[in-house]
């Protein structure tokens, strides 16, 4: 896991999502999903498709607040539960950036 990607996007969920700027976002979804694509697993292709439609929705005419919102806290969920219950130092970065997900 990239520790940059994932200190960012910590960082910027707990300033708030509205830190991140359309364009920042965008970036930073596409490095995840990248990075989440060479990944086999069910819950991570779900994340992934999760991550498109975030990306279409900041990309709209007209940004759907609510619509973001259920989305960002559904990818948190997801993510949070492709950790599963593994102890490892991934699986704690990863269930820390899905709680942060569902706060945001």
């Amino acid at each position: 896991m990239s520790t940059t990607r994932f200190t960012t996007t910590l960082n910027a969920l707990k300033e708030g999502a509205k830190s991140f700027t359309v364009e920042k976002a965008t970036a930073n979804i596409e490095g995840w999903e990248e990075y989440l694509s060479k990944h086999d697993h069910e819950g991570v292709k779900k994340v992934v498709q999760d991550l498109g439609k975030l990306k279409k929705l900041l990309h709209a005419p007209e940004l759907d607040g609510e619509a973001i919102k259920t989305l960002i806290h559904k990818l948190g969920k997801d993510t949070v539960a492709v950790a599963g219950d593994e102890e490892t130092a991934t699986a704690t970065h990863i269930k820390e950036l899905g709680q942060a997900l569902s706060a945001a």
